[in-house]
């Protein structure tokens, strides 16, 4: 695997970013907390990224919690680097506002980079406020986390569609009632449970409804305690059905369990679920440069891997598409088979010495450096593939 890109290790600006725990892009300021625990693992720490709750208050209340989360999660890692963020306005979608993605995106990229963070186990997770902004932040950058939790949150009718292979721990209490967050947790899970039927090995899931419990209940709890949760969301939330049995609970447990898939066999991508991202317009090992959904006419792509017939089948695209491809993927030394529509392509791809150190200076992440590229274009002819 090539080393980093020494210009972005180099980078200055990075560096005091780091050093300063602070990271401004346009005009908007994310401060964080960093917590190192323990001795390094030979593929690097771990990263829990938390979020707090409060929004839609004066800023002290907003550093109160800010400062409450720096400790909430914490006790429970073992092992690893905890980053609480401080959200970065005091209105109530404190850690989802237009500048918040390119800011915890660089956080992931500065961690990476400077504080020995294995790229594949960065975990999100959030409270109250923090959960809705898990909510918004992981479906839009969900290509960067192994899992997440979210707690005592609101969905915001946002669309999962993304999470295909990023697993997700809803948590609630069973009577927390303001806004209907607790049926509206059930109702997510419910619609998760359909995706994940529908997509064989893909979203997986888990729904804690904390019986008994309102705004407040217990997902920290470092003793790995047992608490009781509903046995099915689904027959309380259509039947009554209050009866629960005893988990663990413990929010850092759980998104532990998972590592990221860097390079899923199938990708899903919901264009209309998108934000700005310092990594533009790249999800997995797809890249649509800056295209849009208005633009290229779709609002879903889905693609997938197949390594016994060495191919790639796109089973939802239009217009334009570009295939990064490495070793890991498929083999280069062959020619690549491409079923898109009811064409089938064939490509002998060729390596690319200086897409490997883009790739890597686009996202500062050794899992993504790419040495080949399909490039997918459909006119009035149908679907063709760019000359290498």
């Amino acid at each position: 695997m090539p080393p980093f890109d020494p210009s972005q290790q180099s980078d200055a600006v990075r560096r005091i970013q780091h050093d300063q725990s602070a990271i401004t892009i346009e005009s908007k300021t994310l401060r964080y907390a960093a917590f190192t625990i323990g001795e390094a693992p030979p593929r690097g720490f771990p990263l829990y990224i938390a979020l707090h709750g409060g929004g839609g208050a004066p800023a002290h209340v907003n550093d109160e919690a800010w400062e409450g989360m720096q400790d909430y999660y914490r006790s429970s890692v073992q092992q690893g680097v905890y980053v609480a963020v401080r959200g970065i306005s005091n209105t109530w979608d404190l850690h989802f506002q237009a500048e918040s993605y390119k800011l915890l995106e660089r956080l992931i990229e500065n961690m990476i980079l400077f504080a020995d963070v294995d790229s594949d186990r960065v975990y999100l997770l959030g409270y109250s406020a923090g959960g809705d902004g898990v909510y918004q932040l992981s479906p839009r950058l969900a290509d960067r986390f192994a899992a997440v939790n979210m707690s005592a949150g609101h969905h915001n009718w946002v669309s999962l569609a993304n999470m295909a292979s990023t697993p997700i721990c809803l948590q609630m209490g069973e009577r927390d009632g303001a806004y209907n967050r607790n049926s509206a947790t059930a109702e997510m899970g419910e619609t998760l449970d359909v995706l994940a039927e529908v997509n064989q090995g893909q979203y997986q899931h888990q729904v804690f409804i904390h019986k008994g419990r309102p705004h407040g209940f217990v997902d920290n709890d470092p003793r790995r305690g047992l608490y009781p949760v509903l046995d099915s969301p689904r027959r309380w939330l259509k039947e009554g059905d209050t009866s629960a049995h005893l988990t663990d609970t413990n929010a850092v447990a759980w998104v532990s369990q998972f590592t990221r898939n860097a390079l899923p066999s199938r990708v899903v991508w919901d264009l209309t679920t998108r934000a700005a991202r310092t990594s533009r317009g790249l999800w997995y090992w797809l890249d649509i440069g800056d295209e849009t959904a208005e633009s290229l006419g779709t609002e879903v792509i889905v693609a997938r891997l197949d390594a016994a017939s060495n191919g790639i089948t796109i089973e939802k695209a239009r217009t334009i598409l570009r295939i990064l491809l490495n070793d890991e993927m498929l083999d280069l030394d062959r020619p690549i088979q491409v079923s898109v529509g009811l064409q089938n392509l064939e490509v002998q791809v060729r390596r690319d010495e200086q897409l490997q150190v883009a790739t890597l200076a686009q996202r500062c992440d050794t899992r993504w450096v790419f040495s080949a590229a399909i490039d997918l274009i459909q006119d009035s002819d149908g679907w063709h593939i760019l000359p290498q």
